[in-house]
């Protein structure tokens, strides 16, 4: 079908790379070549510029996505439609979230969904606040799971859940016995620092600059698997929003404190769509479930840390 070489075409362009696009499609090289060429014959003007690092697309090419999503998405809704004749939802839900959710959230929501509507798929990215939201504008994901921070007039947001971003020290760490924790009391300590935080560095930035000045940091990176055992081994303080570390506030090996005096505590998660993009009606289901798992595990977290 015409959304098959369409499907080749765009997943070259997101990767950049034809041998990356035939990985994620699962399908020779050849073939994915073969049809790249047989569309540009076919349209007579070339749609990849080809450098020794990968393809780039042209302003010909720039053209062809923008249809080649509208049509890839109109075909997903009319897959959708056709389920729905038959009772069933069915369909590929494109979801852009951030990292923590993927620790234990996602894993958890996708495993129990699939078992109540097994013909719906998912495709699933991690990946921080601003991309988040281009994603969703540039139609790469149906759903963003991310902070409802300055949501562009057109994003819509369909649930929320507050969840503040907390220092997070291990239950042998010396803070672990408060409550609550000023920045300057974290200073005194090694800090394991997330790295292109925008959130963060947006809201707390003169707070981290005397950071900064006054405490040691330890690690910064842009990997949150690689934090947690470094808290949990109580190599320093972290700051993190509860979400990716729910097994291990259960377990009691480590403690979430909330950080007085600052704006991060008002934060909240949500569930975001654009206005601008038709939902397929298990994009839809998928949605309204979420929100309403999203709102469980934050009632779980609530409780483990107000207590």
């Amino acid at each position: 079908m015409h959304a098959s070489i369409l499907k080749y075409f765009a997943e070259v362009a997101r990767s950049g790379s034809i041998r990356k696009a035939s990985d994620e499609l699962h399908v020779a090289t050849s073939a994915v070549s073969r049809q790249i060429k047989k569309l540009e014959d076919e349209l007579g003007t070339p749609l990849f510029e080809r450098f020794s690092d990968g393809l780039r697309l042209t302003s010909a090419g720039e053209i062809v996505l923008r249809h080649a999503k509208e049509t890839l998405h109109e075909y997903e809704i009319m897959k959708s439609n056709l389920g729905d004749l038959h009772g069933k939802n069915t369909g590929r839900v494109h979801i852009a979230a951030l990292d923590s959710l993927a620790i234990q959230f996602l894993p958890e929501f996708v495993s129990g969904f699939h078992k109540k509507h097994p013909a719906v798929d998912f495709r699933i990215r991690t990946d921080n606040y601003n991309n988040i939201f281009r994603f969703l504008a540039e139609g790469d994901v149906d759903i963003g799971v991310t902070f409802d921070l300055a949501r562009p007039h057109d994003m819509k947001l369909i649930h929320g859940v507050r969840m503040p971003l907390m220092a997070i020290v291990a239950k042998t760490h010396p803070l672990a016995r408060q409550k609550s924790v000023t920045l300057q009391e974290c200073a005194q300590f090694n800090m394991l620092l997330q790295l292109d935080n925008e959130v963060m560095s947006s809201m707390i930035a003169v707070e981290l600059g005397a950071l900064n000045r006054v405490g040691r940091t330890l690690v910064a990176t842009n990997n949150q698997m690689m934090l947690k055992p470094m808290i949990l081994a109580g190599e320093g303080v972290a700051f993190f929003t509860p979400l990716g570390l729910l097994r291990e506030l259960e377990a009691g090996d480590a403690v979430a404190l909330s950080i007085a005096g600052s704006k991060l505590q008002d934060l909240e998660v949500g569930i975001v769509v654009s206005r601008r993009r038709q939902l397929t009606h298990a994009t839809e289901v998928v949605a309204q479930s979420m929100g309403e798992e999203l709102s469980k595990f934050a009632g779980k977290i609530n409780t483990l840390v107000s207590r």
